[in-house]
């Protein structure tokens, strides 16, 4: 297994910090592992984003506990079987001192270690959510009340920025799935099915130790936005659309989309598009800096967009006046962007509590409703920048969208784009003092993706 750069000192600093933050007792559950279909046989083990932020403990049924007399680790002691089914199983204090505790307990005796009016989070396995709820006389749901609002405000403050070994550990999932892409841009042509240059994308992950931060989106179809059937073959004139991750043994990860033509060339329309977002996603990468507000970012990238609707004829007014009233959305309607780190979405399993300012809530406008990040950059943070244009039916068609936009979208003209798909173009963002640094290398260049497609060995040829 691949070594993880952050190491038990960061983690430990991280734990000192949150402590004087937050004063104790506090109580930090990890995930259980997630049962399939047999007491024995379980999902593959993911551990809580948090959990692994201040431990780097990825292990089943984890505990932290700390108090006025410091901090104890908590894991399962091992089977005596154990060592017959998964070969020799390090001791408790063995772990313990892998992961920098001094003091580490059989997670069997937790019960009986929980100082009374402890604070917790809730984590994404109810299991264990339910025991640190039982431990803490608390309510807490994952997704919803999150857990002690104290406890989540610092979290919060501690993950948005991201250390030095952080970002190098998303520069090396970025590099895996650099490799991952150009397998698939190799391997792409007419007749090769989607599904197989999904089992190719993610096997090459998987032989570099990575894992999918997130499930693969490779579609002909881009206009659905998370498309992740891969039941089609690719056919010449379409657009190909591929969006995927690779995440470390650490839990750091990265988050990518290219498209190209599946015939290896861009036609004129194609082109156009294609160039359009590339444009839009180099407007909004030039704006990130430290204090500008997010939403400038992602404005950056729909004023671009609309200026190519309005020279298509597609929208019939100032792509500033479509910006503002939002009828640019209509073909780019989500956010530019949002949080990178542990998770794809990085903190959004607090909601909006680490992307909206406090009593802000999100716009009843259309598209700008679902703008993942609106507060002011910071250094440090990671963040994507993902414009595109897409054609759906759903939207053009939509009556009350018809309506409100009447004389403004040519929606007939409009109607002609149906079948096109839709082009997106991601990368992920480092904020710095000297200017944004963009993690990841994927090629974007239109002509140099052109040169790459289906130079390689097509997948079914391998059989």
């Amino acid at each position: 297994m691949l070594s993880s750069l952050v190491t038990s000192d960061e983690h430990r600093e991280r734990r000192q910090r949150l402590r004087s933050m937050v004063p104790g007792p506090v109580v930090l559950l990890g995930n259980d592992v997630q049962r399939r279909n047999l007491p024995g046989y379980g999902f593959p083990f993911r551990q809580d984003s948090t959990f692994a932020y201040f431990t780097g403990v990825h292990l089943p049924q984890a505990a932290v506990v700390w108090d006025d007399d410091g901090e104890t680790l908590f894991l399962p002691a091992p089977h005596p079987d154990d060592a017959l089914w998964h070969g020799e199983v390090p001791s408790l204090d063995a772990l313990g001192a892998r992961y920098g505790f001094a003091r580490v307990r059989d997670r069997a005796t937790l019960d009986r270690a929980v100082p009374a009016g402890a604070r917790t989070l809730a984590v994404p396995n109810d299991r264990a959510t339910a025991t640190a709820n039982a431990l803490c006389g608390s309510h807490w749901t994952f997704g919803g009340t999150h857990g002690d609002p104290d406890l989540v405000r610092a979290v919060i403050q501690l993950r948005r920025a991201k250390s030095a070994a952080e970002i190098a550990e998303m520069r090396g999932a970025a590099e895996r799935t650099f490799v991952a892409y150009d397998a698939v841009l190799r391997s792409a042509r007419p007749g090769v099915t989607e599904q197989a240059l999904t089992a190719l994308f993610e096997g090459v992950l998987a032989a570099t130790g990575h894992t999918l931060g997130y499930g693969t989106i490779l579609t002909q179809r881009g206009e659905i936005l998370h498309n992740h059937h891969h039941d089609r073959t690719l056919e010449a004139g379409r657009l190909l659309l591929l969006d995927g991750g690779g995440e470390a043994p650490s839990g750091y990860g990265c988050d990518i989309t290219r498209t190209w033509p599946v015939s290896g060339k861009f036609d004129a329309q194609q082109r156009a598009v294609y160039d359009a977002v590339l444009a839009a996603q180099a407007a909004s990468i030039a704006a990130v800096a430290p204090g500008r507000p997010y939403r400038a970012v992602h404005d950056a990238s729909a004023r671009v967009i609309a200026e190519f609707l309005s020279s298509e004829g597609l929208i019939h007014c100032d792509p500033d006046e479509a910006v503002a009233m939002g009828a640019h959305a209509l073909f780019f309607p989500h956010g530019v962007g949002h949080h990178l780190g542990l998770d794809v979405h990085d903190l959004e399993n607090f909601g909006d509590l680490p992307s909206y300012p406090p009593g802000v809530g999100r716009s009843e406008q259309f598209g700008t409703r679902y703008l993942r990040l609106n507060l002011p950059l910071d250094l440090g943070w990671v963040v994507t920048i993902e414009p595109g244009i897409y054609f759906v039916p759903a939207i053009l068609r939509d009556a009350t969208l018809r309506a409100r936009f009447a004389g403004v979208v040519d929606f007939d003209r409009a109607s002609t784009w149906l079948g096109f798909g839709g082009v997106r173009i991601e990368d992920d963002v480092h904020v710095t003092a000297d200017g944004p640094e963009v993690l990841t290398r994927v090629p974007k260049d239109a002509d140099v993706l052109e040169a790459l497609i289906g130079t390689g060995h097509a997948v079914e040829a391998l059989r």
